[in-house]
Parts: structure tokens; sequence; C-alpha cells
């Protein structure tokens, strides 16, 4: 009869004519042994049948070939470092991106960051997108399961684990939420304009309304607007050349009748005319002036995103086909996005436009 003194492995008993097999003396259940670098690896197969016991074993020692012995033994703090040293070379959007939803994962899991990686659960990885989950909208959500789903595939491909615990996770994709465009009228876009240019104080307030203007007149975004120099824009035929910051395609934009003057105005500012890589605007962000000059207006707290809307919205209604639209725009879905999405969501004054639309009717 076996003693409470006895160990595991003195308990163990070998399977004959089936290799690493070994049943407990105890209580019948099966396990696996096998000495991998020299090195005794036990098993428990969690099991007491002996048919399921060898099915479980190929899988044990399958997963032994696919694992580094030495790099098991990696933490989940060496883990996150491999993650962040791999996505150095990522777009500064996206590296920004990793890094807020590291931080949060190191703040906020509950097993400790010095856990070994091979130790880890899908039941943990499930309690920690639940602390999160009422919180955050469902992209955002998408994007920390993302971020868990890269993490892992670092782990199973240095060997450290042999499958990646991502797989167990219960909602691993929410369908994306409708988002809500809160586009200016043309109205309010003017008298953002107007208001940020008639602080007096602000020394940089007609060049911050500058570029609130051109943000709304030309269709782009901060980050295009931010890095135009005077060698992107071609007067001669009209256009503009701009680099998408986030996917860095180059793409097209017309000098729009309504967006010239400003240009023009900008450009005869110099007493010499500006080398081609002096940039059009002195400044690269207005969020700070638009969000006080809304709040001085009364208005929604419109962001730069929605004041460039207000040029999509402007083709759109002046009855220019959607696909040009989303070619000025950098887009490459053929104009899927500005139907599926802008034109669905074209702000306050769609009511308006409704009207003049059912007044063509005959």
């Amino acid at each position: 009869m076996a003693t409470n003194q006895q160990s595991t492995r003195q308990l163990l008993e070998k399977i004959p004519n089936f290799p690493c097999l070994y049943r407990h003396k105890v209580n019948d259940t099966y396990y696996g042994v096998k000495k991998i670098s020299g090195k005794r690896k036990e098993h428990s197969l969690k099991t007491t049948e002996r048919k399921l016991a060898e099915r479980k074993l190929k899988g044990w020692i399958t997963d032994l070939d696919k694992v580094d012995g030495d790099a098991a033994k990696t933490t989940l703090s060496s883990l996150l470092d491999k993650f962040v040293a791999i996505n150095q070379g990522k777009p500064s959007k996206t590296k920004a991106t990793n890094a807020a939803i590291v931080n949060v994962f190191r703040k906020s899991w509950p097993h400790g960051i010095d856990l070994r990686v091979s130790e880890i659960k899908p039941s943990h990885l499930n309690e920690w997108l639940a602390q999160h989950e009422s919180r955050l909208k469902h992209t955002t959500y998408n994007r920390y399961c993302g971020f868990l789903k890269q993490l892992f595939e670092i782990a199973v491909g240095d060997r450290i684990v042999a499958d990646s615990p991502v797989a167990g996770i219960k909602t691993k994709w929410k369908k994306p939420q409708k988002p809500i465009r809160n586009v200016p009228t043309q109205e309010q876009f003017e008298a953002i304009i107007a208001d940020i240019r008639s602080q007096k104080y602000n020394a940089d307030a007609n060049n911050t309304a500058d570029f609130v203007a051109f943000l709304g007149l030309a269709g782009l975004g901060q980050a295009e607007a931010g890095a135009l120099t005077w060698g992107d824009v071609d007067f001669a035929r009209q256009s503009l050349i701009i680099r998408r910051r986030k996917t860095q395609v180059v793409f097209h934009v017309p000098i729009y009748p309504h967006l010239k003057p400003l240009l023009e105005k900008l450009h005869q500012g110099f007493e010499i005319p500006p080398k081609a890589e002096t940039n059009v605007f002195k400044i690269k962000d207005a969020k700070k002036a638009l969000n006080a000059s809304c709040k001085r207006l009364g208005c929604k707290n419109f962001t730069q995103r929605n004041i460039r809307q207000v040029l999509i919205r402007r083709l759109w209604q002046s009855g220019v086909d959607y696909k040009l639209i989303s070619k000025w725009q950098g887009h490459q879905d053929g104009g899927k996005l500005i139907l599926d999405t802008y034109t669905e969501v074209f702000g306050d004054d769609d009511a308006g436009y409704e009207t003049q639309q059912l007044q063509k009717i005959k």
C-alpha cells in the first residue's frame, strides 16, 4: 500500500509495450512521462480510460516537440517586451495604440505579469477582457482581442507555447457599432472659422483659422494638412499632391474653386516665393482651438475629422459622382465608404436637403 510520503514519481507505474505511458498506483490516473534535453517531464492525462489516455499522450508529446524547454520559462512581462520591440516599425498611430493597450494590460492583468506564458489559460484572457468589455466600443474591443492574438502568435512562433490560448476566448470579435458622425453645417463651419480668427489675444488665431478652414475646404485630415508643403501645391494644374499619412498612399486633390482663394492668400503672404519644402501651415494641429470655439459657440464638440467631412457632404449635395469623391479622399474602395457611411449621416440640415431634392421631382 502506498504511503503519503511517496512522491508522484514513485507512484507512477510503467505501462508495458507503450512508451511514455504510466498509471498512478493509487487513483489509476494515466500520466505521460518523457525526457526532453535530459530533463524528465511528467504530465497528468486526466483520465483513467486507457484508449483516451493513449490519444492524449500522443497530443502531449506532439506539443512537447513544439515547445523550446528554455523558452517555456518566458514570463508574460518578457513577452510584452517582445511585442513592443517587434512592432517598432509600425506607423506612429499604430504604435501609440499598441502602447496604450500594453499599458492597460500591465496595470489591469489580474494574475501578475511575472506569470509564465505557458501557464496562461483561455479563462485568464476571458477574465481580463471582461474587466474592460462594458466600457469599450466594439471596434476597441476588437483591437484588444487583436492585441492578444498578436501577442500569443509571438509565443507560438518562439516555441514558448505549443498553442495559443486566444483560441479559447469566448468572444473574439464584435460587429462594429454604427458611428455617430457630427458633421457641421456650412453655417456652423463658417462660424467656427470666424470665431477662431476673432480671438485677438491668441497670437496663432489667424494661422489656426486658416488651418481649420483648409480642413473643411479641401476635405483633408489634420495629418495631411500639417504635412502639406508648397511643393505639393500645383497652381498650374490646379491640384494638390497628398500622401495619406497612415497608408503612405499618394493621391491628388483638386484645388476646388472655394479652396483656391485661401491658398492664394497664404502664398501671397510671403515676400519672396516660398521654397518647395516650406510647410503651407505654421501649425499641425488645431484640436485645442477647435474645442474652445465649439464651447464658445455652444455647438457640438466637432473634431477635426468632422470638419473634413464638411467638404464630403458639400460635394455629395452638389451632385459630384461618389466614385470621384472617393478618389479625391484617397479611398481605395471605389466609393463604398462614401455610400455606406457618410451619405447616411451628413448632419443637421439633412431634412432641408431632402426637401430640396423632393422639389426636383416632376
